[in-house]
């Protein structure tokens, strides 16, 4: 046997253990309560590729894109039926130009990539929707995201919310302005606002409440990010920048969670 047919099979075999592994982790967590909605604030790409002298910021975000990927099928095998991931927010604009463009082709190449796995069945199960202003974003990002919405609409397995454009201030706005409209265009002159209104027309609607906020990077912000839907959250920060958050680390939130379980669900009653 030649040395890559070697190195074929042992990784094979690591691959294989790995994912046993993860099976028996996954058994034991779900002995307690599993998160139904986990919202990820994914900081630290810039960070992370100075930390490791990479060519470019771009680099730093490719890295982050492949932790996004095995996050999301740890979360699909733990049974987690919600993700939301912070991919970009409004406010992000404001950066180089030069980083916002490469950030945004990187994300419009990862949607046209999801789309051919939705298309030849490699998807299976999973769900995506982006929330936020999209009418700030070009028209061809639209149109593949919404291609991408339309093709996964009827998968229940794993849901992902990925949040674009968005911040908390805009989505408020949105809701109001959206409300307003639809009561006066059913002919109400006295139009009364009731929270009910306000929570139908969030850009996150679609989805419920998270029960846990995991932010990488070490802040402990919420950056404008589901600030409405989050205040019976549990804030889980960690010093692991985003593309360095790996199985334990979630393991490790959502053991928290499962400990903090019974003061949690005192506060939402208290609330």
């Amino acid at each position: 046997m030649n040395i890559p047919e070697e190195v074929g099979k042992f990784t094979q075999i690591f691959n294989g253990l790995m994912a046993l592994m993860r099976r028996f982790i996954f058994r034991v967590l779900r002995a307690g309560p599993i998160p139904n909605h986990i919202s990820f604030i994914m900081d630290g790409n810039r960070r992370f590729a100075k930390k490791h002298n990479l060519e470019s910021v771009h680099a730093g975000h490719r890295a982050g894109f492949i932790s996004v990927t095995y996050v999301l099928q740890y979360c699909k095998e733990i049974g987690v039926p919600y993700v939301t991931l912070y991919a970009f927010g409004f406010d992000n604009f404001k950066r180089e130009p030069e980083e916002v463009k490469c950030l945004m082709d990187l994300m419009l190449e990862k949607v046209e990539l999801t789309i051919e796995q939705a298309i030849s069945g490699n998807l299976k199960g999973v769900r995506v929707i982006f929330a936020g202003d999209l009418n700030s974003l070009n028209e061809r990002f639209r149109a593949s995201a919404q291609r991408l919405m339309e093709i996964t609409e009827e998968n229940r397995d794993l849901i992902i919310v990925v949040c674009v454009a968005y911040s908390t201030s805009r989505e408020i706005v949105h809701a109001v302005r959206e409300s307003c409209v639809r009561k006066s265009d059913d002919g109400n002159c006295n139009v009364v606002m009731e929270l009910n209104d306000i929570e139908k027309y969030m850009y996150t609607s679609v989805v419920p409440d998270p029960d846990i906020v995991i932010r990488t990077g070490g802040g402990d912000r919420l950056s404008n990010f589901m600030i409405w839907q989050t205040s019976k959250s549990l804030l889980h920060t960690t010093a692991a920048l985003w593309p360095e958050l790996g199985l334990w680390h979630l393991v490790w939130a959502i053991l928290k969670f499962q400990r903090l379980q019974g003061y949690l669900q005192k506060k939402q009653k208290l609330d």
